[in-house]
């Protein structure tokens, strides 16, 4: 296993990070609806825009406290057919009440969701600069997201229980890791993105890796070092 340690010189040509405009405006209805019949027309609504942007939003309806929003949500993940809404599904496959579960049962099973296999990857983000604001370390989250999940990995979904994670895996017979990313300082400017790997969700390290990126704001550093350490693990790692 070798650590990577590289220096990248941005040319704050990096292309722009958007989120999908009909997502956002689903996203504040989502938020703002106090209905739970609109609650669960806006989660249809997202898993028909396709976008990979509506995974999260639809992840929370499948926690909402009203049943019909729940199966709504459920529906809508069924449409994205991704490995992160396949760990979101599972997640929530003991729901309490017998109609969501079949919902559930429903998109697992209609072929409308691809088989998961492959990687169950946890993400955490620390800001060990002290001083990073919560939108770059969001960008961060995300931008590790989109790499893992161009892998073909499912994203364990935040706060996960252990034993939660193993019966993620053990029934999706895939294999899980947890990356720690550190965001660390690098000169008087520039950022250095630490990411300790680890198996999940035992916690075993089993390695490194580091890029460092100087010049320019953090969001255009981070949208160099992500995929560059992600693409270096994965080699290491034999992901590919």
């Amino acid at each position: 296993m070798r650590p990577v340690g590289v220096v990248l010189a941005l040319l704050l040509a990096a292309s722009a990070y958007a989120e999908d405009a009909r997502v956002s405006f689903l996203k504040k209805q989502l938020a703002g609806a106090k209905d739970a019949r609109l609650r669960a027309q806006t989660c249809t609504l997202l898993g028909k825009t396709g976008s990979q942007d509506a995974t999260a939003p639809l992840c929370s309806c499948i926690k909402d406290p009203e049943s019909i929003v729940r199966s709504a949500g459920a529906a809508g993940l069924a449409e994205l057919a991704s490995p992160e809404a396949v760990a979101c599904l599972k997640a929530a496959e003991n729901d309490r009440d017998p109609n969501v579960r079949k919902a559930i049962e429903r998109a697992l099973d209609t072929g409308q969701v691809a088989a998961t296999g492959g990687l169950y990857v946890a993400i955490e983000v620390n800001d060990k600069v002290g001083s990073l604001p919560g939108d770059v370390l969001e960008l961060a989250r995300d931008l590790l997201k989109q790499q893992m999940a161009g892998l073909g990995a499912a994203i364990a979904p935040p706060n996960e229980s252990k034993a939660q994670a193993q019966d993620v895996i053990r029934k999706g017979k895939m294999k899980g890791y947890l990356l720690r990313s550190n965001l660390l300082p690098n000169g008087a400017s520039g950022l250095k993105l630490e990411i300790l790997i680890m198996t999940y969700p035992d916690q075993a390290l089993q390695g490194t890796w580091n890029v460092k990126a100087a010049g320019g704001k953090p969001e255009a550093q981070l949208k160099a070092m992500v995929p560059k350490v992600v693409n270096d693990a994965a080699y290491d790692l034999e992901w590919k």
